[in-house]
């Protein structure tokens, strides 16, 4: 029975010491915020954009917008970890580093919103009425295409806001 303890709290030390709890020389959940850092100044841009074509504009923002997500998941991960582990004298420092990673997030959605309202409007004004079938016909195809990349995008930022909430559940937790 002793011997399980010890593992329980060696494992415990481990994770506390891993997940950024451990206030040795590190600020407390700097580990936890990192993935978020990246975008402490929104949503980066994506490299040459204006010479992409609006679909490619929808595709190449929506990628960069979903390594935001899978960041924005990183961190909210951490803090909850570390939260469960934290102390009183780590919990306040734990709450506001994952409030300031909600923060973050919260800019990159409005960012990506933005950009995804600007791009919509690209798309559509990419519909002129065409002259002939086969020229009309591949211009609706185009449009479906590109109204089906903005849904799958709008979709990615309805689902970013479960991670939004999640954020702001670890920043409460006590």
């Amino acid at each position: 029975m002793k011997s399980t303890v010890s593992m329980i709290a060696g494992v415990a030390v481990a994770v506390a010491m891993g997940s950024g709890v451990y206030a040795g020389d590190e600020k407390i959940g700097a580990e936890c915020f990192a993935p978020m850092s990246v975008y402490s100044d929104g949503m980066p841009t994506v490299e040459g954009f204006e010479a992409l074509t609006p679909e490619k504009r929808i595709v190449e923002t929506t990628m960069v917008f979903r390594k935001a997500m899978a960041a924005a998941q990183e961190s909210q991960n951490c803090y909850e970890d570390a939260i469960a582990l934290a102390d009183e004298d780590q919990l306040a420092a734990l709450q506001d580093g994952a409030e300031e990673s909600n923060r973050v997030f919260a800019q990159v959605q409005s960012d990506f919103g933005s950009k995804l309202d600007e791009m919509s409007g690209d798309v559509l004004a990419d519909v002129a009425p065409a002259a002939g079938p086969e020229t009309q016909a591949a211009a609706e195809e185009q449009s479906v295409a590109g109204m089906e990349l903005l849904f799958d995008s709008y979709m990615a930022l309805e689902r970013s806001q479960e991670i939004n909430r999640g954020l702001s559940k670890a920043a409460r937790k006590s």
